[in-house]
């Protein structure tokens, strides 16, 4: 295609630069056209597509642009023709299993992930699914969308890894990595202190240095699935996910459901009050200087702002754009004296 659209290139009109961005007229673009398979004239190259593109007072086109966006295209329709083969219902959704069977038959396609280990991959498979539906199920329906999957940036997070390698700092930023998927289940290994494979309270406690509070644990436990009283490692990249992405919509809600005790739809002074006694408590212990709650609880709802000035919604958690620090200082005590030592600078 791109062999044919250069062969028909506008030539420069007086006054234009030789060397310039590269156009074409649509009597060349449909030249061009019916030169393609069927296949790409009627997914790339009608009237339409070439209508989509702004056009210079000659209507002629920037043919780079145009290219890139049939690459993308392409793409997108490989990627839905891929993933509509695991939907055996047709339904355009894949459940936990079928997305599963997706994931660990595309790995050895994937020359990023080349050296994984054998006995590492159910790991990594459940790693990987955990994201999609991290982000694309919120409800817990227990099935993801294919055209939600097509539409977000993870996929193409995943697709990354098509690529030979990835550099470190793009390995460290990538969920799907070899590097951040061994990292997030040794972290897991660590924990897991009486090794029988699922964490207990105590053994979440630990993570990130022990900062989380034992009421936020509590709850979690309370509202996680568990199994005789201990989380798996499903329940734990879901928690890692939240903690990792706290910015995004998804992660607030998620802590927003683990914070909200009562029920009500809202945080109010009794929820604040219930889960910033402990980041006190664990201050106090740490020998930090004395924290005032009320001092605290007043700042937060001067942070957030709500809509009503006592009970604050997730709605008002996502729009104030600090939800995230709001999360921590309520669940953290590290969270919250990252917070106060950058508020007193």
């Amino acid at each position: 295609l791109w062999s044919a659209l250069s062969r028909r290139l506008a030539r420069p009109l007086p006054g234009e630069k030789a060397h310039g961005e590269p156009l074409i007229g649509y009597d060349a673009f449909a030249q061009v056209a019916a030169e393609m398979p069927a296949g790409m004239r009627e997914n790339y190259m009608r009237a339409a597509h070439f209508l989509k593109f702004p056009a210079d007072r000659h209507a002629r086109i920037a043919v780079t642009p145009y290219f890139q966006w049939v690459m993308r295209r392409s793409t997108l329709l490989k990627s839905m023709l891929e993933l509509s083969a695991y939907d055996s219902a047709g339904s355009g959704k894949l459940s936990e299993a079928q997305l599963e069977n997706f994931i660990a038959e595309l790995l050895p396609t994937l020359p990023a992930l080349e050296g994984l280990q054998e006995s590492f991959t159910p790991f990594y498979v459940c790693s990987a699914v955990r994201k999609f539906f991290f982000f694309l199920d919120p409800k817990r329906r227990g099935h993801v969308r294919i055209r939600d999957m097509l539409a977000s940036p993870i996929l193409n997070e995943l697709h990354e890894l098509r690529r030979e390698s990835l550099g470190e700092e793009e390995s460290k930023n990538n969920w799907f990595s070899q590097q951040t998927a061994l990292a997030v289940y040794g972290e897991y290994l660590q924990l897991d202190a009486d090794q029988n494979g699922m964490l207990c309270p105590a053994e979440l406690g630990l993570y990130g240095g022990g900062g989380l509070t034992a009421p936020f644990i509590d709850n979690l436990f309370q509202e996680c699935q568990t199994y005789d009283g201990e989380i798996d490692y499903k329940t734990y990249l879901d928690f890692v996910l939240a903690s990792w992405y706290k910015k995004t919509a998804e992660s607030l809600a998620y802590f927003f459901r683990l914070l909200d005790v009562q029920r009500t739809g809202a945080l109010t002074a009794f929820e604040i009050n219930f889960f910033f006694r402990a980041v006190v408590s664990g201050s106090r212990e740490a020998g930090q200087e004395p924290v005032v709650l009320e001092d605290v609880r007043d700042e937060i709802f001067d942070m957030v702002k709500p809509a009503d000035a006592l009970r604050i919604t997730l709605d008002d958690l996502m729009a104030c754009k600090v939800g995230d620090t709001v999360v921590s200082m309520l669940t953290d005590v590290h969270g919250f004296w990252a917070y106060d030592t950058a508020a007193s600078h």
